[in-house]
């Protein structure tokens, strides 16, 4: 029955049903005691007759040939007068011999009237029936008798199979009208029921373009308008959600930080595409939640105590890797753990950056202590009376100048790094010839290269080689780059420059044939303070900035500085320079 007009239609029906049925009951009921109690009524009258008309005009002989025994009316009622011990009959004498066994016969024995329904007992004609009976106990001439009536209630019980067989074909008729009626105007109430079902099923489905249309003002009417505009609100509803969800989608997905959410039972329910990146592919939906805790480092049974609002953080520290987590809780509504956020960052270019900064930190003490420790120890000694002896002053001043200027030289090297870090000089940019300013740095350094018998080898290129730079910049680096090589260079040896030009750079090789750079540090000769051989550098008068420089200023111009060695053979300086198209 999964229509609501069969439905309806069964309701109505065993309505009709239930009523009539208690209502038809109760009428065979009421029935019923009416015809008992007329059925006494006339027992009792019978039994009043028979006394006043046989017992008290005849003699007990003669109760036989009374005439009150020949009496017609409604009801075929038998009566007889038996003894006063309920036996032997004495009239009439259609009962003589008959013997009357109930227990409306005892009550009478004991001087009370009775009557009796459904009394068993033999017609005359010797079949089984089921009686009326009443007994009424008399006294005449001083002696005792009890007047006995029945009433065969067969008569009732037809009357009663009339009333029930009319009261089924009432039913019946009461139940097919029924069902006719609905069938006319059941429509009247299933169809506005049927469009809100569809419609809702098309709303369900996501389809929000139908509208219903009210059949009326009742209360299904009424139903329809505001199924209507619940259908309105809703799509607003969803339309919102659907928005805002996009909008949380395109940022998570779109955000540098990984996120993961768990439900309470620990399944993974989203994860969007920085998490991916962030743990290097780790396949997370076969990664059940505790085991990802325990890669990110934190304690199981800590989070799942964690309380609302609450946030726990850790590091995963990896091999040059670093990842920050933090874990967070979320509720339902009624306050219900429901499950947990993980947030992602990838945090190793802060944590290089500070290990740098603490590196940076103590080099520069460093540096500066040792000079500064030169410069206490011979001034205390000069205090101490070495003054007077002119050649040690002498000697101890050179010694204080030479570690000054070497505090000078970083304390410089340190400020133009700070400038260049942050952008506090603007460089003057300009079209300037690259080979001009190599000539120019090769007459500058080769002084210095002079004092060592060192030559430096140039063989420019035939054409004029533009860049874009500031020229001063670009000098420094030169500079800065065949100093290097002149110091770390062994006397009489040579130093050679070369170009090449493609479609979009220029290279500038600077090769010297000092003792090389070991191949595990050459990634790191740029970084500040790095010395391949320290105790080499420091009496060489370095300061461990000078590439450090050179690195910042050709990325400032858009360009690279790398270096390749073999250790014995010397090493290769590559400065890469951005074309200047014509």
């Amino acid at each position: 029955m999964r229509s609501i007009k069969t439905k309806l239609i069964a309701i109505y029906a065993a309505v009709v049903l239930v009523v009539m049925t208690v209502s038809g009951t109760f009428m065979l009921l009421t029935v019923r005691n009416m015809e008992i109690d007329q059925a006494r009524n006339e027992l009792y009258r019978h039994a009043v007759m028979i006394y006043e008309q046989v017992v008290q005009l005849h003699n007990p002989g003669d109760f036989r040939g009374a005439d009150a025994w020949i009496f017609i009316g409604a009801y075929d009622v038998e009566s007889a007068i038996l003894g006063e011990m309920g036996h032997p009959t004495l009239a009439p004498e259609q009962f003589a011999g008959m013997t009357f066994n109930d227990r409306t016969l005892l009550d009478a024995v004991y001087g009370s009237e009775s009557f009796g329904v459904g009394i068993p007992g033999l017609d005359i004609h010797g079949a089984e029936q089921r009686w009326f009976t009443f007994t009424m106990p008399v006294v005449s001439d001083g002696e005792s008798f009890i007047i006995y009536t029945r009433l065969n209630m067969r008569f009732m019980n037809e009357r009663l199979s009339g009333l029930t067989f009319a009261f089924v074909q009432t039913l019946l008729v009461a139940l097919v009208v029924t069902f006719l009626l609905w069938i006319f105007f059941g429509n009247t109430f299933t169809r506005p029921i049927l469009a809100l079902t569809k419609h809702a099923k098309a709303i369900a489905s996501g389809d929000f373009s139908g509208e219903i249309t009210p059949a009326g003002k009742d209360e299904i009417g009424q139903l329809a308008s505001d199924f209507n505009y619940m259908s309105c609100e809703l799509r607003d509803t969803l339309g919102r959600i659907v928005s805002e969800k996009n909008k949380i989608d395109a940022v998570l997905q779109n955000t540098s930080h990984g996120v993961l959410a768990y439900n309470v039972s620990g399944q993974l329910l989203h994860a969007n595409n920085a998490s991916s990146e962030l743990l290097n592919g780790m396949a997370l939906d076969n990664t059940d939640m505790e085991s990802a805790l325990r890669f990110f480092g934190f304690e199981p049974e800590n989070v799942f105590r964690i309380r609302p609002g609450a946030v726990l953080e850790s590091v995963h520290e990896d091999v040059d890797y670093y990842l920050y987590a933090c874990i967070t809780s979320y509720t339902s509504e009624t306050g219900a753990l429901e499950g947990f956020v993980i947030v992602l960052q990838d945090i190793t270019r802060q944590s290089k950056l500070e290990n740098m900064r603490k590196e940076f930190v103590a080099n520069v003490s460093h540096e500066l202590r040792t000079p500064l420790t030169s410069i206490k120890t011979y001034a205390e000694t000069l205090l101490d009376g070495a003054i007077d002896d002119r050649d040690t002053t002498r000697n101890f001043l050179k010694v204080i100048n030479d570690e000054s200027e070497r505090m000078t030289l970083l304390v410089a090297d340190l400020l133009e790094l700070s400038r260049i870090d942050s952008r506090q000089i603007a460089l003057e940019m300009d079209v300037v010839d690259l080979v001009a300013l190599l000539r120019l740095s090769i007459r500058q350094s080769q002084i210095l290269a002079d004092k060592k018998r060192q030559k430096i080898k140039f063989v420019p290129p035939d054409t004029v080689c533009f860049i874009e730079a500031s020229a001063a910049r670009i000098n420094q680096v030169i500079s800065n780059i065949l100093s290097n090589s002149i110091k770390y260079s062994p006397d009489g040896t040579a130093i050679t420059i070369r170009m090449e030009a493609t479609d979009k750079y220029y290279r500038v090789f600077i090769k010297d044939e000092g003792m090389g750079i070991p191949q595990d540090s050459i990634s790191r000769i740029f970084e500040r303070f790095y010395r391949v051989d320290k105790a080499r550098s420091r009496a060489l008068g370095g300061t461990g900035l000078g590439l450090a420089i050179v690195k910042e200023i050709m990325e400032e111009h858009g360009g690279r500085v790398s270096a390749s060695s073999q250790p014995g053979r010397g090493t290769t300086m590559v400065l890469r320079f951005n074309r200047m198209q014509d």
